[in-house]
């Protein structure tokens, strides 16, 4: 290493990893791969599609050929923590939900199972542990979350599956795509009769 360089602490490249993902960069939001991994689906992903974390639109337009797409940017419906709650007050269901969010996707479960149409195909971005950086911010919620602060993909299938019941929804994992140092999960839900899944009549 040269005189008067040092290489970036892990604070640093997480700085300029935020930085870039900030500023949309198809380096950080692999738009192609998401994109194979939808055709892949095939016939799952149509109809009324919810697109959290919508970034530069590359997504979008591939979606729109597939449905009616509300695509949630911080440019065109502003915070999307907050306007999840909007589009749950309106009755808003959909077909598929795609949540990309950076690290905490979770904080938009359970809310998103109220917003599934009866079928739902629902998506999400997950960081891979071990290769994110994790500090304790993330491992105290991840523990908190996923019970574990290493969560593992049965961890992530197993917290789905609780948060889903609560709905009366069935999740069944259809993928899992390893993009660099992401995890695209995608489950189609099913919603059930609660009287089905408890095996009683209503009286």
């Amino acid at each position: 290493m040269g005189a008067g360089k040092s290489a970036m602490t892990s604070s640093e490249k997480h700085k300029k990893l935020r930085k870039s993902q900030a500023e949309n960069t198809d380096q950080h939001h692999h738009p192609e791969e998401k994109i194979k991994q939808l055709e892949s689906l095939g016939e799952a992903v149509h109809g009324d599609i919810l697109e959290v974390f919508a970034g530069k639109g590359n997504l979008t337009k591939w979606y729109s050929t597939k449905g009616n797409v509300t695509a949630m940017s911080k440019e065109s419906t502003g915070n999307s923590f907050d306007y999840i709650y909007k589009l749950r007050a309106e009755k808003r269901k959909f077909d598929v939900i795609d949540i990309d969010g950076y690290g905490y996707p979770d904080k938009f479960f359970p809310v998103v199972f109220e917003m599934m149409k009866p079928k739902c195909l629902l998506i999400f971005t997950f960081p891979m542990v071990g290769v994110q950086c994790v500090n304790g911010i993330y491992e105290m919620h991840y523990a908190v979350f996923w019970k574990s602060t290493r969560p593992s993909i049965g961890d992530v299938v197993g917290g789905i599956t609780d948060l889903s019941l609560r709905e009366w929804i069935v999740p069944s994992l259809v993928d899992v795509m390893k993009i660099k140092p992401i995890l695209r999960f995608a489950f189609m839900c099913e919603r059930k009769k609660a009287t089905e899944m408890c095996n009683v009549r209503n009286r």
